[in-house]
């Protein structure tokens, strides 16, 4: 069996490596930051929430950097582009998100930051937006879960590179000091490389 995947043979090529929910919320000054919660995450596992799942029982959660979008139109479309930046993710052993609060996102032990490789296209029509991008992993930490150690430098030595998918529509209510809130769900591949044994 293979340490890293539980199955027989190498791990796949481009292999899902986690399922992020979350939120964007934008500033009254402008400034935009994404924070969420992991329903899956590398090979870790679960169950990763400590009750029904939700942001309020997920473990697992990720809070990014505020940043500065870029906007313009072509055609229909609207599109964003994000600068590079990073974002980090932690392990709350006690679990307490709260989409009201986002700073409940950054609480616990940071296990692993991570920086865009480059500008981020996001693109909005109608109802629905997306963005791909990919990010590489500067730093991981090991950490004890359920009675075994992990450390998620083994199942993304890389980085990964994500697929978003999210709402255009506000969500209210909107918490003190932000303008607007939408919703967005990621799903995560690994970028290329030799998968670290344990």
């Amino acid at each position: 069996m293979h340490p890293v995947t539980g199955n027989m043979g190498p791990p796949l090529v481009a292999g899902v490596v986690w399922y992020a929910i979350g939120r964007f919320y934008e500033a009254l000054d402008g400034t935009v930051q994404d924070v969420g919660y992991f329903a899956h995450l590398g090979g870790v596992e679960g169950p990763l929430f400590n009750g029904p799942p939700g942001e309020a029982t997920a473990f697992f959660t990720f809070r990014a950097e505020p940043f500065t979008p870029q906007h313009l139109t072509n055609g229909d479309l609207t599109v964003a582009l994000d600068p590079v930046g990073r974002f980090t993710l932690y392990f709350n052993p006690e679990p307490r998100g709260d989409f009201s609060a986002p700073e409940s996102f950054a609480v616990g032990q940071p296990i692993a930051t991570l920086q865009r490789l480059s500008t981020v296209v996001g693109t909005a029509v109608g109802p629905l937006s997306s963005n791909l991008f990919s990010a590489v992993l500067c730093s991981s930490e090991d950490f004890v879960f359920r009675g075994r150690t992990w450390n998620l430098g083994r199942f993304l030595p890389r980085g990964i590179t994500q697929l978003g998918t999210g709402s255009t529509a506000a969500l209210q209510p909107t918490p003190a000091g932000y303008r607007s809130v939408t919703a967005f769900v990621g799903s995560a591949m690994a970028l290329g490389g030799e998968v670290r044994a344990p």
